[in-house]
């Protein structure tokens, strides 16, 4: 009896860490990967407004820290025509330098516009991070922009491109 009850207290604690959290405002569910955490900024009636200072609208960001550098993935929500908004260029300082090459990519979720590039500070004019962003227009309309970099000065390498994508692939529509 004992055993029996101490494997239901590792299920239930097991569960617990891969709780799929279902987000109304954003529209959005996603299952967060092991060590990572999300922080949600979003207004319900409107993606515009709300938001923090990495950007003065609705999203969830998600880091994971790393012995070579924080992992993170921002999602911005879109409302309809907003895809060309300057303030979603934007995470915090750092501003997307725009590519013209475009690679197309698709997982179980969305189909994605992806370009590769870096951020520039904003504030120093220096280039920062190399970055992947994704512009995806899932089947029910909504339109997400996803940042996804690693606080390294190196370029993105298939380990950290692998494990950013881990959580990107966790992100559904709801």
């Amino acid at each position: 009896m004992r055993n029996f009850l101490f494997i239901i207290l590792i299920c239930a604690s097991a569960s617990s860490f891969s709780q799929t959290i279902k987000s109304k405002a954003l529209k959005l569910k996603y299952t967060l990967a092991d060590s990572w955490t999300a922080n949600e900024f979003a207004d319900p009636l409107n993606w515009d407004k709300g938001g923090n200072a990495m950007c003065k609208c609705s999203g969830v960001a998600f880091s994971k820290p790393d012995a070579n550098g924080k992992y993170n993935v921002v999602v911005y929500a879109v409302p309809a025509g907003g895809l060309d908004s300057a303030k979603r260029e934007f995470v915090g300082n750092l501003h997307f330098v725009n590519v013209e090459k475009i690679e197309k990519a698709v997982n179980e979720n969305f189909s994605f516009e992806r370009r590769r590039s870096n951020f520039v500070d904003v504030k120093t004019k220096a280039k920062s991070y190399n970055c992947m962003r994704y512009i995806t227009k899932p089947k029910d309309g909504y339109s997400y922009i996803i940042y996804a970099w690693q606080e390294n000065m190196n370029l993105l390498n298939s380990t950290s491109e692998r494990e950013l994508s881990k959580m990107i692939n966790v992100i559904a529509p709801l």
